[in-house]
């Protein structure tokens, strides 16, 4: 049905904005005065259902209990003759993220993280949880004057609330609501759910827009998330060298699969991700003015490129380790200068030619004079060239397998520093894995 033309109460529908599973959004103006708004319509089809129809006015509701500016508004609720229920949104002129190019900037991602993270926090405060958080849902709004996008978090149609929001109970016990690729281990298994589950869906998405990719190939999700033997996603600063450990590892921390091992709260996230800027920035972090939506370009994956020496001198060293790897034909070791050392893996800086993306390199890393043997896997190649545009050394990003307990517990305490780019390092011509 395109309701393009037709007047539903004191609104005259302008334009089609978009649909989704319960409904059709328009753009219409107020018959009397011209104000612009957005109608979202139930689909008719839909209508006949009293279960569907509560779900819908629930969003209406939930939306209202909140009350929150980062939160889209909701003016009204209403039915227009011929059974069409709909209710009236403020009007967002802007796009939402999962139009963005990606990668996206690090301080523009995290200055509009956070204000999801402050909608979250305020909804979890009045027991609402989204349950459908995720890219399409998060809108940048255009502000006359500012420089900085607005973050408005949208589409609260199968959050759950606590409390009778709603009567009768609209959620029966062991459905499964949200979109695959976001939801959470715990909404997987048809889990109760709390705030929790919306962090790490807020962690995918950050994922998603800092490393240019899903944390998990589309098709083995579930088989991913659920497997308690799977490694982990790869740590995002090895996919894209402008993020910066402490920012990588937070994501990381949003997206683990127990839930009590996630920030508890979404301001913890907040702070957490805020911290890691003003760390990499050597200060507090004071997001940048944003002059358009334009993101930093992700490096390309090479397998060899031309030699370059890389000698210019940096302020800010990064902190470098050393490891001994075991060249793959069983005789000898190469030993390798390491950056960028977190809980998920390590930069090797190298020349190349590299190791094939997804090799497996054994390796004994050394930490404090202590010897830890490691294995890893080659998931990023930064040749010289790319180097030099990232301002870092030639290398390879490994993720590790299996890390030991010894390994976790000095990336535990180490709390590495890092500078954004990391300073390069120069690396000896001979200086290759192979």
């Amino acid at each position: 049905m395109d309701l393009v033309g037709q007047v539903l109460g004191r609104y005259r529908v302008l334009k089609r904005l978009g649909s989704g599973g319960m409904g059709t959004v328009y753009l219409a103006e107020q018959t009397r005065i011209g104000a612009r708004v957005a109608l979202k319509v139930l689909h008719p089809h839909l209508s006949q259902d009293a279960a569907l129809r509560a779900r819908f006015y629930a969003e209406a509701k939930t939306v209202n209990v909140v009350g929150h500016p980062n939160i889209v508004r909701i003016f009204d609720i209403s039915e227009a003759p011929g059974g069409l229920h709909f209710f009236v949104m403020e009007y967002l002129d802007g796009v939402p993220l999962s139009q963005l190019p990606r990668p996206v900037e690090p301080a523009l991602l995290t200055h509009l993280l956070a204000q999801a993270c402050e909608a979250l926090e305020a909804a979890h405060e009045a027991g609402v949880v989204h349950r459908d958080l995720k890219p399409d849902n998060l809108f940048l709004v255009r502000r006359e004057g500012k420089r900085r996008p607005w973050l408005k978090v949208l589409d609260f149609g199968v959050a759950k609330a606590r409390g009778p929001i709603t009567q009768p109970p609209i959620t029966q016990a062991g459905t499964v609501l949200g979109t695959p690729a976001y939801m959470s281990p715990e909404q997987w298994t048809a889990q109760p759910v709390d705030g929790r589950a919306d962090i790490y869906a807020l962690g995918v998405t950050a994922y998603l827009m800092a490393a240019g990719r899903l944390p998990y190939p589309r098709g083995q999700i579930a088989e991913l998330l659920l497997s308690p033997t799977a490694a982990g996603p790869v740590p995002p600063h090895l996919l894209n060298p402008r993020i910066p450990v402490e920012l990588s590892e937070a994501i990381l921390r949003a997206l683990a699969r127990r839930p009590e091992e996630r920030f508890s709260r979404a301001l913890d996230f907040k702070q957490a991700l805020e911290a890691a800027m003003g760390c990499a920035a050597g200060g507090p972090f004071t997001p940048e003015p944003v002059q358009g939506m334009t993101p930093v370009p992700s490096p390309t994956v090479s397998l060899r490129a031309p030699r370059a020496h890389l000698s210019r001198p940096s302020p800010q060293a990064p902190q470098h380790w050393r490891a001994r790897v075991h060249r793959r034909d069983g005789v000898g070791e190469v030993e390798v200068k390491c950056t960028e050392l977190s809980r998920g893996g390590l930069f090797m800086c190298c020349a190349d030619p590299f190791p094939q993306l997804f090799t497996r390199l054994e390796f004994t890393l050394l930490l404090e004079g202590v010897p830890v043997e490691c294995v890893g896997e080659v998931v990023r190649h930064v040749d010289s060239a790319q180097a030099r545009t990232w301002g870092m050394s030639p290398g390879v990003g490994l993720q590790f397998i299996n890390p030991s307990a010894q390994l976790r517990e000095y990336v535990r305490r180490l709390r590495p520093s890092r500078s954004v780019p990391a300073a390069p390092v120069a690396v000896p011509q001979d200086c290759t894995l192979l």
